[in-house]
């Protein structure tokens, strides 16, 4: 085991109204000395060390309504902008982060020519501030200024008519390539979308399916326990995450149950998986649950199960470092429903080819990073203190 030093230093608070809830912020992590796992010889991150700058965003006259968190948020390039929309009043959020502070807010309209629909369900910002924007009933690109300028809720030719016309089934998990002009969706419809990719054509409405037969371990390691009381149904979901990103230019797909990784290579156009190999870490689950658990107690207990597994996240790529970073987490429950879940985080790199350069337990990180982006090389984590907008920035150095 090798040792690492943990400093916290609260410097740039700005806004700071209770030092008390600040001072809250260094409980999710440790103080002093921690002991980093050490993995083999070459290993880049054997002697990781960090620390912790915890910045507050400024609104000037404005204040930020955070009731519902962050959200689904996006940077621009050269991520010196963030944006994410408030709910109520619906509002596109600019913060510079450079600067620390409120650029502004754009109303967006939920009915009428330019609507988004009742709710947001995503959102991604292109490289000229074009907006694609998924909302419960909408799928378009928008400009920044809240303009509708393409829809893009296409019903898709030569794939079953049942699948092409139900949009919340086909369009439930798409993300846009700005680049090349296409939409990539995994239909939740398992009869007809099963672990399949459909990379859409907006202009010909052409489709093209590619199998992923690796993503069957999303549906391996879930359950839904379904009960029902006189005319209601409640559902409760257990399960591993699933990711699809555009980092360095491809498409990636990832679940949370397994290294492994399908890339979209930018120059073939070709899917294919990549089955990284971890040597201090397990590369998928091993365990075993019931899907449709008959019972709360064999639910509870299969959920325990997975979640206290390694759950893999998304990739993300650090330009700074030209390499793609990883966070991944172990999550422990607490006994009783009140009692607070406990956590393990990891943190693997890789260079752009997916070849493992480290891997390692971080020792003193108490909490999953939360709404979180690399910027400059550093982790930057959403807090919100008295519902004012911060930011736990990260820095790992290694």
């Amino acid at each position: 085991m090798t040792k690492f030093e943990l400093c916290f230093d609260m410097v740039n608070f700005r806004l700071m109204k209770n030092v008390f809830y600040l001072l809250l912020i260094p409980l999710l992590y440790s103080c002093g000395k921690a002991s980093s796992e050490k993995a083999e010889s070459g290993n880049i991150l054997e002697k990781l060390t960090f620390t912790v700058d915890t910045v507050m965003v400024d609104a000037g006259d404005d204040i930020f309504i955070l009731s519902s968190g962050l959200g689904t948020k996006a940077l621009n390039q050269d991520k010196s902008k963030l944006l994410f929309f408030e709910r109520e009043p619906f509002s596109l959020v600019q913060v510079d982060l450079n600067n620390l502070k409120l650029i502004g807010k754009t109303p967006f309209q939920k009915e009428g020519p330019n609507s988004v629909g009742t709710y947001l369900t995503d959102f991604q910002l292109g490289p000229n501030s074009e907006l694609f924007i998924q909302g419960n009933s909408s799928q378009a690109k928008f400009t920044t200024e809240g303009k509708l300028t393409k829809n893009l809720k296409i019903v898709p030719e030569g794939i079953d008519s049942e699948l092409a016309n139900n949009f919340q089934k086909l369009y439930a998990r798409a993300v846009f390539d700005f680049e090349k002009n296409r939409i990539y969706a995994q239909p939740s419809l398992e009869s007809l979308g099963k672990n399949k990719l459909y990379i859409i054509d907006p202009h010909s409405k052409g489709v093209r399916i590619e199998p992923m037969p690796e993503m069957k371990a999303v549906e391996e390691f879930s359950g839904t326990f379904i009960t029902k009381s006189g005319e209601g149904t409640m559902y409760r979901y257990f399960g591993v995450g699933s990711f699809t990103t555009i980092e360095n230019g491809q498409l990636l797909i990832s679940s949370g149950a397994m290294s492994g990784i399908y890339r979209l290579n930018p120059k073939l156009d070709s899917l294919y998986f990549i089955p990284i190999q971890h040597q201090n870490f397990p590369n998928r689950m091993e365990v075993t649950v019931n899907n449709s658990p008959t019972d709360e107690a064999q639910f509870s207990e299969d959920r325990r199960k997975v979640y206290e597994q390694l759950n893999y996240m998304e990739p993300r790529w650090d330009e700074s470092r030209e390499m793609f970073l990883r966070l991944g987490k172990k999550t422990f429950l607490g006994e009783r429903r009140e009692d607070p879940s406990t956590y393990e985080v990891f943190l693997f790199a890789y260079d752009q080819d997916f070849n493992v350069l480290g891997e390692t337990k971080i020792e003193g990180l108490k909490q999953v990073p939360g709404s979180c982006f690399w910027k400059d090389g550093k982790l930057w984590s959403y807090v919100n203190v008295e519902d004012e907008l911060g930011f736990a920035v990260i820095d790992f150095k290694f």
